[in-house]
C-alpha cells in the first residue's frame, strides 16, 4: 500500500472504532473572549453566541478612522483605539470555522466553540428589567456552536498564559495547537497527524510505567507499520509530554504511523471485538477496513503474551497511569435549554 492509501484506510478504521479524525483548515483562527467575570458565561454557552459589548463603538477599519471619530469614542472609552480595534476584530476578523474560548467565573471552567457564520447578527436589546435580572445586554453577536466545556483542572497548562489576558477579545493563534489537542484527540493539520492521550493519575507517574507504556504502544505500531508494507526507516514521529500528575502525551508526525499508534491504544482499551467489521465495509476508492482490522487482530495475538510489551504489562501500566480512552475524552456536554428563553416567550 502507498502512504496515502494507508493513511486513509487508518482514518476510516479509526472512525469505525469510535475515534473521529478531524482535518483542520489551515486558515482557522483562535479567539479568547471574556464573559464579564463569568456573569454571561451560562448565557453564551446555553444560547449559542458570543459578544463583547461596547455597542456604542462603531465598526470602522483603521484606515477609515478620522480624528473626530477617535475623539468621539474617547468620550466614553478613554482607550479609544483599543476599543475600535476590538470591535473591528469582532465584526470583521472572526470567521466561520474559527474557534472561540470563553471562561466562567474565576476561570473555573472553559467552553470551546466553533463560529457558525461569517457575519455578526443583531439581537433585540433586552429590557432594563431583564438586564437587572442578569441578562446579557450585548446586541452584536456571533452565532456559536459549543463543542464542550472543560474544568480548569483538565485544561492544558500551556493555555494558562492567555487566560490572564484581561482584554475582552484576544487573538490566540499562537496557542492553536494546544487548543486543538484539547478538543480533538486525533487531528490532522498541514499533513501532520496529532494524537493526544490524557492521563488523570492523581500522583506523579511511576518512573517505569511511562517508558514501558510508550515503548509498548510504539513497538506494536512499528510492527504493524512493517506488516502493511511500509518501511520503518520512513517513520518520522515526535512526542510531547506535559505530565506531572494529570497531564498529556502527544504524538505527532507521519499520519500513517500516528494513526496506527492510536489504533494500538484503542485495541488495549477495547480488545479484539473492537476490530471486527463486516467484510463488505467498503468506502470511496475501494479500500476495505476489514483488511487493516485483520492486521490489527494478528498483531494483538502476536504480542498478547509478550514478556515486555504483552497485554498484561501494557494494560497494567495503562491502568496505573490512568490513561483515558481517547474515544471518550472529547464527548461534548449536552446543553440544557436556557431558563431565560422560557421567560421571553
Amino acid at each position: 500500500m502507498n502512504d496515502k492509501i494507508t493513511a486513509t484506510e487508518c482514518y476510516r478504521l479509526l472512525e469505525n472504532i469510535g475515534l473521529p479524525v478531524e482535518h483542520i483548515d489551515t486558515n482557522r483562527r483562535y479567539w479568547f473572549i471574556r464573559t464579564q467575570g463569568g456573569e454571561y458565561f451560562d448565557e453564551f454557552f446555553l444560547d449559542g453566541f458570543v459578544g463583547i459589548g461596547d455597542e456604542d463603538v462603531p465598526c470602522v477599519d483603521e484606515k477609515d478612522r478620522t480624528k473626530e471619530l477617535v475623539e468621539k469614542v474617547k468620550e466614553s472609552h478613554p482607550q479609544a483605539t483599543r476599543a475600535l480595534n476590538q470591535i473591528h476584530k469582532f465584526c470583521k476578523e472572526i470567521h466561520k470555522g474559527d474557534i472561540v474560548v470563553i471562561p466562567s467565573a474565576s476561570s473555573a471552567q472553559f467552553a470551546f466553540g466553533i463560529i457558525e457564520e461569517d457575519e455578526i447578527y443583531e439581537e433585540e436589546a433586552p429590557s432594563e428589567e431583564d438586564i437587572l435580572d442578569g441578562r446579557c445586554p450585548y446586541t452584536r453577536r456571533r452565532k456559536t456552536h459549543w463543542i464542550q466545556g472543560i474544568p480548569k483542572s483538565r485544561v492544558d497548562s500551556k493555555l494558562y498564559t492567555f487566560f490572564r489576558n484581561q482584554q475582552k477579545l484576544s487573538n490566540v493563534d499562537g496557542y492553536g495547537e494546544f487548543i486543538e489537542r484539547a478538543l480533538n484527540p486525533f487531528y490532522v493539520k498541514e499533513g501532520i497527524a496529532h494524537f493526544t492521550l490524557s492521563l488523570v493519575t492523581p500522583e506523579s507517574p511511576n518512573a517505569f510505567d511511562m517508558p514501558l507504556y510508550m515503548n509498548g504502544i510504539l513497538s506494536r505500531a512499528k510492527e504493524l507499520y512493517k506488516d502493511i508494507g511500509c518501511n520503518e526507516n520512513d517513520i518520522k514521529v515526535q512526542s510531547r509530554t506535559n505530565v506531572q500528575s494529570a497531564g498529556l502525551i502527544e504524538l505527532l508526525g507521519d499520519p500513517t504511523f500516528v494513526a496506527l499508534t492510536s489504533i494500538v491504544v484503542i485495541g488495549l482499551f477495547g480488545g479484539q471485538a473492537t476490530f471486527h467489521h463486516p467484510s463488505d465495509d467498503v468506502y470511496d476508492g475501494g479500500v476495505k477496513t476489514d483488511g487493516l482490522a485483520g492486521f490489527v487482530l494478528s498483531l494483538i495475538d502476536k504480542f498478547k503474551d509478550h514478556n515486555t510489551i504483552g497485554d498484561k504489562q501494557l494494560k497494567g501500566a495503562q491502568d496505573r497511569l490512568k490513561v483515558c480512552d481517547p474515544r471518550q475524552s472529547n464527548t461534548p456536554k449536552q446543553k440544557k435549554k436556557h431558563r431565560r428563553n422560557k421567560k421571553r416567550k
